[in-house]
């Protein structure tokens, strides 16, 4: 129960740190994050490796900001593998390749490694989810290098009148500690989101909801983008 209340207490902080930020002049627009989750273990390989863990994610994100409407504005490819020490903490290795498509400008591509540690516990109908990453941001045209820690705190609700639906609510920061051409040192991001969570069986489920990404931009004004979030999940 005191890992709980402490949970709820940063939750409240970080919320009350999002709030702050948005006094500042900021862009809006509308887009979508797609993703397809493939996921699974390697005990198919050995009994002994049960607790070795992978995941596969793409996921396709557009923004409405050119006259034309929504166009595909990034492309993110993740694989990572993981070590499930117990049932409450998990560590994971990853890499992520994206490609990005800045409105009238040249379109790059980024090579991301990042480490995670992952807490959950669960209280009743209540799932708490902790997710701390390290991650190496690399343009691979400019070479330039931006580290990045972030934090995520996310909590499900199991909503009885329905087997396999939850809702869901969290809130991930993100921040700095290099200067870099990515994003200002210190605070740079922020996102929020909420929706529902549907394991239709064992392998198959989904997430339905929304993600609202505050950037604190370099120069000019900040931008926060309102996001419809699908991602369909397969587990082998």
């Amino acid at each position: 129960m005191k890992q709980t209340q402490k949970t709820l207490l940063l939750t409240g902080l970080l919320f009350a740190q999002a709030s702050s930020c948005f006094a500042i002049p900021t862009t809006d627009m509308f887009g979508s994050w797609n993703a397809l989750t493939l996921q699974g273990d390697f005990k198919a390989l050995s009994p002994d490796l049960d607790k070795v863990k992978w995941l596969v994610m793409n996921q396709a994100r557009t923004r409405d900001d050119s006259a034309k409407n929504s166009r595909l504005s990034e492309n993110l490819l993740f694989a990572q593998v993981g070590y499930q020490v117990n049932p409450n903490v998990s560590f994971w290795l990853g890499y992520a390749h994206e490609w990005l498509h800045p409105l009238n400008k040249s379109a790059y591509q980024e090579n991301r490694a990042y480490q995670d540690f992952v807490w959950n516990e669960t209280t009743g109908d209540f799932k708490w989810i902790s997710r701390t990453r390290m991650e190496e941001r690399v343009n691979a045209t400019t070479g330039d290098v931006g580290y990045r820690p972030r934090q995520l705190l996310q909590v499900n609700y199991s909503l009885g009148f329905v087997e396999g639906l939850s809702a869901y609510v969290g809130d991930e920061v993100f921040f700095y500690v290099n200067k870099n051409k990515f994003g200002k040192k210190g605070f740079t991001e922020n996102y929020i989101f909420s929706g529902l969570s549907y394991q239709a069986s064992e392998h198959i489920g989904a997430d339905l909801g929304y993600m609202g990404q505050y950037i604190d931009n370099i120069k000019g004004n900040n931008l926060f983008t309102h996001n419809v979030q699908f991602n369909l999940r397969y587990q082998f």
